[in-house]
């Protein structure tokens, strides 16, 4: 897993390296006119969180649903509707089925998947892979989720008619990133907490979502995502002053909030962990991952890198393998109805 997490600015150079044919498969799709659905599982939805900021800059009417959202939603889809359906393997029981229904009524649809795309690559018109080589059998999604959210940012631009972005420019962010979460993370990791809160709010709500997703997938601590504000007035008052509480906030307005939440739940005993900016920072959380200023719409780039180590630290704090996830595999019954739940199809396959 350290190896993927590693390898994130040169996967996000090399995505930068094949920008004009991201760009034109969102053109495929047409330009800024008419709503644009962004249907996924998992990382991929959270990764379409992250890029709605960036998309409404664009001018992008931009809809980040789940599939199962989408099918209930379907006699709402109209003319002028086009899809981004996103999935690794392409077989997603409920990505597939919303893309069935969107190619019956046909609109435009673009899979976005790694390799060939399984079955929803064979069911779009349009179909762009990230080409992302697995370095290892189910490992948890680190660098396909920074290149799946880079992939959909340039998707997005095409669809705008631009070509500004220059998505290289963010690697030495990523290695900076990288370079300040480890050994803190390690620090943090022997610290025994009862449980995580995640908290963000716009475009970051994306990479708080997907920060618990791991730290559920790697560790079994129980994790908790959410918005800044509305914290305060829901998981607050269940929550156990031995949960950490992490603050992302790399938007100048979010950090003000951040160091005032980091403050006051320093009353309570609460641990805190801040990932701020060198331009915000949050000096009154308990640690602090300090990122490079970024454009705060393209940030979480550069912000899921700490919560990404965070994970792997405190699995094998809790002598879990992040490389295998075999307590996973290993819980046969849970697995499988996880298959059940998920991807049916895959049953009896191992996967």
């Amino acid at each position: 897993m350290l190896e993927d997490v590693g390898r994130q600015p040169a996967v996000l150079r090399s995505l930068a390296a094949r920008g004009q044919a991201f760009r034109a498969a969102g053109a495929s799709l047409g330009g800024r006119q008419g709503r644009v659905f962004v249907t996924s599982c998992g990382d991929g939805l959270f990764a379409a969180e992250a890029a709605s900021a960036f998309a409404g800059r664009l001018g992008l009417d931009w809809h980040v649903a789940g599939p199962l959202d989408l099918l209930v939603r379907a006699d709402e889809l109209r003319s002028g509707d086009r899809v981004v359906a996103i999935s690794m393997s392409g077989n997603v029981d409920r990505t597939v089925e919303a893309a069935r229904m969107v190619e019956a009524r046909g609109l435009p649809i673009l899979a976005l998947v790694n390799g060939e795309g399984g079955k929803l690559g064979a069911i779009a018109k349009a179909r762009i892979s990230l080409d992302l080589p697995d370095i290892a059998p189910f490992l948890c999604g680190t660098a396909s989720y920074t290149a799946t959210l880079a992939a959909l940012l340039l998707v997005a631009e095409g669809m705008a008619g631009g070509s500004a972005l220059d998505l290289s420019a963010l690697a030495p962010a990523q290695e900076a990133a990288l370079a300040a979460s480890g050994p803190l993370a390690a620090a943090i990791a022997k610290r025994d907490f009862s449980g995580a809160r995640l908290l963000s709010s716009g475009a970051e709500r994306g990479t708080v979502d997907y920060g618990a997703a791991k730290l559920v997938e790697l560790t079994r601590l129980p994790a908790w995502s959410g918005e800044l504000e509305e914290f305060a007035h829901s998981q607050y008052w269940a929550m156990p002053a031995t949960d950490l509480v992490v603050l992302v906030a790399t938007h100048p307005v979010l950090a003000e909030y951040a160091r005032e939440s980091a403050r006051a739940l320093a009353a309570l005993g609460v641990s805190t962990l801040a990932i701020d900016t060198a331009s915000a920072g949050i000096e009154t959380a308990t640690w602090r991952v300090t990122l490079p200023s970024t454009e705060p719409a393209l940030a979480p780039l550069v912000s899921a890198l700490p919560l990404q180590r965070l994970a792997y630290e405190l699995a094998l704090a809790a002598g879990l393998d992040p490389n295998t996830r075999l307590h996973l595999k290993n819980d046969e019954t849970r697995f499988r109805v996880s298959r059940m739940l998920t991807r049916r199809s895959l049953i009896g396959t191992g996967l």
